[in-house]
Order: C-alpha cells, then sequence, then structure tokens
C-alpha cells in the first residue's frame, strides 16, 4: 500500500514545476510591466539553479506596493525555489501567506491549493492534504479525475481505506466514460486498497485490468497469487505454467516463489526442472539454500541420483557440516558406501553439527557394507559417545562382532 501511494506521489510532483514559474514565461493579464519583469529576471535566476538570487529579487519587489495577485504570484513562485531546494517547511510557510492574502482570482487559488495538497502529501501530513483537497475540488472545474486521485491518496495515507475508494472509484468511472484506459497508478492504488479491506474478488478484477493493459510480471504474478487466496489452485498453476512456457516470468524472487508452491503442491518434479534450468540461465543464483531446495525437489521427485549434486555443491558452500552430513545419507540411499563414508567423514571435519553421533554411525554403517569391520568398530564407539545414537551405535557393535564371527568361521 505505502509502495503505491509513493509510486502515485513520484508520478504527481512532475505538475508541481508546471505552474510555479508559468508568470515569468508570459505576461499575466492583471499583472503591471514591471512585476513581470521581476518575476522574468526571477526566472533567469532560477534556470540557473541561482534560487538565492531569485528570491532576493522578489523579495525586494515585495518592499514596494504591489497589487495581491501580484504579491500572490511572487510568493509562488518563492516557494517553488524553496520546493526546489527540498525544503517544504519553508514551501509550505510561503503558500500559505499567498493563500492567505486578499481578492485573489480562482486561477491562483487552484494553483495555492493544489500546491499546499500535494506539498503536505510528500511531507506526509495527510489530514493537512485532505484539507487543502477537498477545497480544491469546490472550486469552479477542479473536480476533475486528478484531483480526486490526490484526495484519495490523502486518505489512504490516513489508512481510511473505505473513504478513498470514494473519489478513486469516481477518477476511474471518469477516465472509462470517456473512453481512455484508467491510469496504471490509479489502478495500482485501487487494488492495494481492495487489499486492505481483505476484498480479494474486487481485487482480482483490478490486478486482472492490470495485467491487460500494463503487463508487467509482478501483476502477472499478483494474478496468480490472487487465485490461489481464492481457493482456485488449477487457475493459478494454468497461469503460472502458461507464464512460464511464454518465458514472461524472469525474476528471481518470481521463480523462486513459484518453485516453491510447486513443492507446496506436491509438484516436486516441476519445481525441480525449473530450479535446475533457471539456475543453469544465471536467473537464479546458485546458492546454498537454492541448491539444497533443488536437491529436496529431486528427491520428493524420486530422483536419488539428481539429488546428490546440487546438495553436494551446497555443502561445499555451507560454513557447518550438516549438508554433508544430509548428503551422506542420500549416498547411502543410493547405495554408494565409499561415497557415504567420504562425505560422513567431512562432515565431521566441517564441524557444526547437531547430531554429531548420527555423522560417526553413518560412516561405520557405509564402513560395514565395505567390510571394513576394523574402522566401522571405531566409529560405533564414539557413537555410543552420545544419546540419540547410544542404542543403535551398541546394535551396530554387536552385528559387527556377529558377521566377525560368522566370517571367521567360515574361512
Amino acid at each position: 500500500m505505502e509502495r503505491a501511494l509513493k509510486v502515485l506521489l513520484a508520478a504527481l510532483l512532475l505538475t508541481i514545476a508546471a505552474f510555479h514559474t508559468s508568470a515569468a514565461k508570459e505576461q499575466v493579464l492583471g499583472m503591471s510591466e514591471r512585476a513581470f519583469k521581476v518575476l522574468e529576471e526571477a526566472q533567469l535566476f532560477i534556470d540557473a539553479e541561482d534560487y538565492d538570487s531569485a528570491r532576493a529579487v522578489m523579495a525586494e519587489a515585495m518592499t514596494r506596493k504591489l497589487s495581491s495577485y501580484e504579491r500572490a504570484h511572487m510568493l509562488n513562485v518563492t516557494g517553488y525555489t524553496w520546493y526546489e531546494q527540498n525544503d517544504l517547511e519553508r514551501a509550505l510557510a510561503t503558500y500559505r501567506d499567498a493563500l492567505a492574502l486578499e481578492e485573489l482570482p480562482d486561477s491562483m487559488i487552484v494553483t495555492l491549493r493544489l500546491s499546499l495538497g500535494q506539498l503536505n502529501l510528500i511531507k506526509e501530513d495527510y489530514v493537512e492534504a485532505e484539507k487543502h483537497l477537498r477545497a480544491l475540488l469546490l472550486l469552479p472545474d477542479q473536480n476533475t479525475s486528478s484531483n480526486q486521485v490526490l484526495l484519495a491518496a490523502a486518505l489512504v495515507g490516513q489508512e481510511r481505506y473505505a473513504d478513498a475508494l470514494e473519489p478513486l472509484l469516481s477518477a476511474i468511472k471518469e477516465k472509462e466514460t470517456e473512453g481512455e484506459v484508467p491510469r496504471e497508478n490509479w489502478l495500482s492504488m485501487l487494488s492495494s486498497i481492495y487489499y486492505e479491506l481483505d476484498d480479494y474478488p474486487k481485487m482480482l478484477a483490478v490486478v486482472e485490468q492490470l495485467a491487460v493493459h500494463y503487463t508487467r510480471e509482478q501483476y502477472l504474478m499478483n494474478l496468480a497469487a490472487l487465485h490461489g487466496q481464492l481457493g482456485d489452485t488449477q487457475r493459478q498453476l494454468a497461469l503460472i505454467e502458461s507464464l512460464l512456457d511464454k518465458e514472461l516470468l524472469r525474476q528471481p524472487t518470481h521463480l523462486q516463489m513459484i518453485a516453491n508452491l510447486f513443492l507446496g503442491e506436491a509438484m516436486p518434479y516441476k519445481a525441480a526442472t525449473l530450479l535446475e534450468r533457471e539456475m543453469a540461465a544465471g536467473r537464479i543464483e546458485s546458492t546454498v539454500r537454492n541448491l539444497e531446495l533443488l536437491s529436496q525437489a529431486w528427491y520428493m521427485s524420486a530422483e536419488t541420483e539428481k539429488a546428490i549434486a546440487p546438495l553436494a555443491r551446497a555443502a561445499e558452500l555451507s560454513e557447518s557440516g550438516e549438508l554433508y552430513l544430509r548428503l551422506a545419507r542420500l549416498h547411502m540411499d543410493a547405495y554408494r558406501w565409499e561415497e557415504a563414508r567420504d562425505t560422513s567423514r567431512s562432515a565431521l571435519e566441517k564441524g557444526g553439527l547437531r547430531q554429531e553421533g548420527q555423522a560417526w554411525l553413518l560412516q561405520g554403517m557405509a564402513e560395514v557394507r565395505l567390510k571394513q569391520f576394523g574402522g566401522a568398530r571405531k566409529r560405533f564407539r564414539k557413537a555410543a559417545d552420545f544419546d540419540d545414537t547410544r542404542k543403535y551405535a551398541k546394535q551396530w557393535l554387536n552385528y559387527v562382532d556377529a558377521e566377525e564371527t560368522r566370517i571367521a568361521a567360515a574361512n
């Protein structure tokens, strides 16, 4: 929600500069030649970004007799210079001084109300912004869609989401009545409001509009997520697979989210192939976490052999021996006894194990399969030092004794 509001404001800020210096560009009705020349000179300084000189020229002129209209114009331009220097407090104070002048024409009041509304939005003083924007809408010809959206932004800033719907929907309807597509940031704000109101069906309709008219990866992902939120996982998965087939999804975070979704929906093979493809393409980074996830996906797909390589890479990158221990288990599942022995040893050498006894036990089990009974006996004795593996270690020691006795009798 906050991001949608900031995006909207960033787009609207461009309008501030458009009218603050207009008086210096052309002769304004009701303004004396002398006042106009002062504004023209100030504009030259503004163009050179010499704001102090621009203000000095106008401050000197305002010590002389001026009409309220002329004084308001100079304060308006002065306010703009403070805005350009990111001094919002002085800019706001200057516009308020101008608005307090008597007998101003509606055109100047419109300029000042809009400036005060916008700058208070930037300052995040949403209550003050609402006050000026509501006054603006009451002026002749100012109940426009763009001004209604500004009011909606002020209400959203106060978390008055239901109240914000009326002006925002009115602005969007006006654009649609004129045969135009509503602006992207307007629709984005509307979808965010419906999200805050937990109205997911209406949010879905708005996101569909965004996806159609302003095709962006984020909107497509939001659309898929909403289908899932509303319990329509079939449509969610169908949409995602279609987007993947068309290669419309490329952001790493989105691709990782989809892989997790596939796993959550008991589709590990699709998760594994997606991760493997995107990691090979460099769109998903080969981090320890992602390599673990790839290994898990292959293992859940009953592809133990394929699960080994990514887990081995993750184990090399990891700071602890935990992944080597997990890798040793995979090697045992794949009847790779030597690899299971070696990776168990690597787990112990790297350290940081939560269950060290498991590593000693696995190494011993692998050595039993390799008929290395002397080494296996040592590992099981080590494993017997740990509570969680003591019972199994003693059983394996008994097995080793029995196996050695059997072999000796056979010879």
